[in-house]
């Protein structure tokens, strides 16, 4: 699993806006960033979603292309980094013949999602081998062994 960018241009959000959700996504793992954003009201929160809904799919697209195996979970969003874009300037007439400059402000992010360390080992290590099947009284009789005490069942088994 290797890391996994989306990138959003011309987002018509106020970079300050945006940086509010960054925040609250940066280092949660996907399914709590999404689900975070979801319940938000703000209006930023919508593109952030969409955002790293991308990222999701574009990471989902790199193991398709390496014949890995696609695991959702096993990601967290590693970087978030909210950057001004263009500002349109429009003017609004005021009193007295004036006019006030309405500046309609606009934002890139670029988001990069980060694998978990120990979801990469799982896949590499092979399939750990099914252990006997331990009963509950020989875990009640080893406990108490360490303790020095004796059971009913470690006395039975004298």
């Amino acid at each position: 699993m290797v890391e996994s960018t989306a990138i959003l241009r011309f987002s018509g959000v106020s970079a300050q806006k945006m940086r509010q959700m960054a925040d609250l996504v940066r280092g949660k793992d996907v399914t709590v960033a999404l689900h975070s954003l979801q319940f938000q009201t703000k209006a930023s929160a919508k593109p952030m979603f969409k955002l790293i809904s991308s990222a999701v799919a574009n990471a989902r697209e790199k193991s398709n292309a390496a014949e890995e195996r696609f695991e959702a979970d096993a990601y967290f969003v590693k970087a978030v980094m909210v950057d001004e874009g263009p500002t349109q300037k429009r003017f609004r007439p005021r009193a007295q013949g004036r006019a006030y400059r309405i500046r309609k402000r606009s934002c890139h992010v670029q988001l990069v999602l980060g694998a978990h360390a120990g979801a990469a080992l799982k896949r590499r290590t092979a399939p750990a081998k099914a252990s006997a099947a331990v009963t509950p009284k020989k875990t009640e009789a080893a406990a108490a062994a360490k303790r020095g005490k004796k059971t009913k069942a470690a006395a039975a088994a004298k």
